[in-house]
């Protein structure tokens, strides 16, 4: 899973192994380390409880909750993302879910892990 940040803008881009991971357990996460005592994490999980997608910060992770009915039409389906803006205090927060996509002008990348499929489909091999 790779994740993208911008001005209040979150992208998460999943990989076809992180959404088996997803759908046999329930989360995918992935970690950083600075140092002996410093890691940032994030991850996207599956709620049973929540109506709409959210993001949440806490403990040095951020936290991607998807709806458990939503996460499920999206794996098993050709929909490339989920795209939802949160309300935080007077500001929003963009979240952007999606499929990954192989990049053409990565040859050396490994595209097999990716959604090359629907990149050609949707006739966005370029989209990284």
């Amino acid at each position: 899973m790779k994740l993208r940040c911008t001005d209040n803008s979150l992208r998460l881009r999943v990989r076809k192994s992180d959404l088996d991971t997803l759908q046999q357990e329930g989360v995918i996460a992935e970690s950083l380390t600075f140092g002996p005592q410093t890691h940032f994490r994030f991850s996207l999980k599956i709620s049973q409880d929540l109506a709409e997608v959210k993001a949440i910060f806490e403990n040095n992770e951020i936290s991607v909750l998807l709806p458990a009915q939503q996460a499920q039409t999206w794996i098993n389906s050709n929909q490339v993302g989920i795209e939802i803006t949160q309300p935080v205090d007077s500001e929003a927060l963009d979240i952007l879910i999606e499929k990954d996509f192989p990049c053409d002008d990565r040859p050396n990348e490994d595209k097999n892990d990716t959604f090359w499929e629907l990149a050609k489909e949707k006739d966005k091999t370029n989209a990284c």
